[in-house]
């Protein structure tokens, strides 16, 4: 019986325009009825989350915000893997350093940037809500409790900063998490080490657990469940790992699988 289903948002749960699949709102609360916890496993920001998933609602979800780093429940953190404030100039400098390649220093509080590039900024503000411009960021990260480090290329992420930026892999945990983004986190931080952390906090088994995603920052989620989909628009190497494939975003997958392994929703329940 599945008792706890997290999902990715951008690609996995919302469609193309970034927009929650027809019916979504009507299925949170039949699955709490049935004793089923619900996860949001996206690289955002908790804050920015909140816009798709406000209060009371928001109250049913835990939030696995900025690829694992940080756990909201109840609007309370509950778990935040800090990087700690020495280690953070290497990887900023390092980012700095690669020709079109900005950094954004994560904090629990805010974001913080140093560009205003029209382009960057346009990307930046999908996905974190609270965001300061600040001289150096590393000044301002020394205000805040700092869980991630992202870099935003503005051509190819995969080909291009990806490798420079892997150098940090024996220290850091760096993923890929979208065709111009790259996280660094610390070691060991990822969406599947958070939501192991709900299942123990839970009490609930792998084998009980459902998770959605489509790119190689949702691959360690897959591994702490049974019931693992790929979306038909994921990542290949995702689809690798994964035991189940389910719709594009653009075509509901994510509900679509959730009614049929969790058996219809009745009319009652969806009242």
């Amino acid at each position: 019986m599945i008792r706890l289903i997290a999902t990715d948002m951008d690609g996995t749960l919302l469609d193309s325009q970034k927009k929650l699949p027809e019916g979504f709102d009507s299925i949170l609360q039949p699955l709490r009825k049935r004793g089923i916890r619900f996860v949001i496993a996206s690289g955002r920001q908790y804050y920015n989350l909140l816009n798709y998933f406000p209060l009371p609602e928001a109250n049913d979800i835990f939030f696995l915000a900025d690829n694992g780093a940080d756990i909201f429940e109840n609007g309370t953190n509950i778990f935040c893997s800090e990087m700690k404030q020495d280690s953070l100039p290497d990887i900023v400098n390092t980012i700095r350093g690669i020709p079109n390649v900005q950094p954004v220093a994560c904090g629990l509080r805010s974001a913080y940037i140093e560009n205003t590039n029209e382009w960057f900024l346009q990307n930046v503000k999908l996905y974190y809500e609270r965001l300061e411009i600040v001289p150096d960021i590393l000044a301002a990260a020394k205000t805040d409790r700092i869980c991630k480090i992202a870099a935003f290329d503005a051509e190819n992420a995969e080909e291009r900063a990806l490798p420079i930026l892997n150098h940090f892999g024996k220290k850091f945990n760096v993923v890929l998490s979208g065709q111009l983004w790259i996280d660094l986190m610390n070691q060991g931080t990822d969406k599947g080490t958070g939501l192991h952390f709900l299942q123990e906090r839970l009490r609930i088994t792998p084998e009980e657990t459902m998770a959605f995603g489509d790119y190689l920052n949702d691959a360690r989620m897959m591994q702490t469940c049974k019931f693992s989909f790929a979306m038909e628009n994921a990542h290949p190497e995702l689809k690798k790992l994964c035991a189940y494939r389910t719709q594009s975003n653009d075509n509901g997958g994510v509900l679509n699988a959730i009614r049929q392994y969790c058996h219809p929703l009745s009319t009652e329940e969806s009242a």
